[in-house]
């Protein structure tokens, strides 16, 4: 086996450690297990409760399945595998923490309804550190050193009475992957914490799923980046100075989604060919869409028509 599957299965095995540590403090609680468990405080007391059984299955079940998308994703070994281990992960270690949480502090209380969270509200949230691990443990290749890319244009040069118009699209669906995790954890803060701490975090899981699809629209005012019809970036064409298609990885520009690195901005969904625009500021955006070609074309005859 290599050194990068290695590193790929390690992180995969994330995902199982927390699932075998809740199957085990299952089993090592025994009959000490109360029938009831403090599952949902507001500040550091008790306003919620599940059976404890009932709450074990549920951990236990989501938990194997991520065990089951862990190993798929292991076996296959994608591009996108570090960041789908990453959700995995957090998903299985936030699932048990917060059993065995509940189950502990119950137990140490003497009753569901004595039971006093304080700083151990922490635990759940420090359960994503792992995920942290996952992503960053598998190899994530970067290409070489770059070479100058070509800038095509239209094949008739547009005039200045001229309009023209490309729109391109690219879906993906780690954005689904990732509010799945999301919810996760929203729903484990909404155990822990106030009501409003899970309006943020699902205000979030809300915006993540913008990156599931991407519109890109060239016209003579810019570039447009736009989703579900709503349009959240504009780069005029006035700020540009030429275009190029480019294969691009997400590892190279910081993760998926949108980033913001020393070398530029880019929107990465995936990897592969991207819109690579070369601003007069000197830096680069870069966003992946399907069949940039055109779309590349028409920027650049915008730019040298003015």
């Amino acid at each position: 086996m290599t050194t990068s599957k290695i590193r790929l299965w390690t992180a995969a095995s994330l995902t199982l450690v927390p699932t075998l540590i809740l199957v085990l403090a299952r089993f090592a609680w025994g009959d000490r297990l109360p029938e009831t468990v403090a599952s949902h405080w507001s500040g550091s007391t008790p306003d919620g409760f599940s059976t404890t059984t009932t709450f074990f299955a549920i951990a236990l079940v989501i938990s194997l399945v991520a065990v089951v998308c862990a190993c798929v994703v292991a076996a296959r070994s994608s591009d996108n595998a570090p960041l789908f281990l990453a959700v995995t992960s957090i998903s299985s270690a936030t699932l048990a923490t917060i059993w065995i949480l509940s189950v502990a502090l119950t137990i140490d209380a003497g009753s569901p309804e004595a039971a006093r969270i304080g700083w151990w509200i922490l635990a759940p949230i420090a359960a994503v550190l792992v995920g942290v691990l996952a992503y960053a443990l598998p190899d994530q290749q970067r290409s070489g050193p770059e070479s100058p890319l070509p800038t095509p244009t239209l094949d008739t040069p547009l005039t200045a009475s001229e309009r023209a118009v490309w729109v391109g699209q690219v879906r993906s669906v780690w954005p689904w992957i990732v509010t799945a995790g999301l919810v996760v954890l929203v729903i484990a803060t909404a155990a822990y914490s106030d009501w409003w701490v899970a309006v943020i975090l699902g205000v979030s899981t809300l915006a993540v799923t913008a990156f599931a699809s991407v519109t890109v629209r060239v016209d003579r005012h810019g570039v447009g980046i736009s989703s579900w019809g709503v349009r959240w970036k504009k780069i005029p064409i006035s700020k540009v100075k030429s275009a190029s298609v480019d294969a691009i990885r997400p590892a190279e520009w910081g993760g998926w989604g949108y980033r913001m690195t020393p070398r530029g901005t880019a929107v990465t969904l995936r990897s592969g060919e991207a819109i690579v625009v070369n601003l007069e500021s000197g830096r680069l955006f870069a966003v992946t869409v399907d069949h940039p070609e055109d779309g590349v074309k028409l920027i650049n005859s915008l730019v040298q028509a003015g």
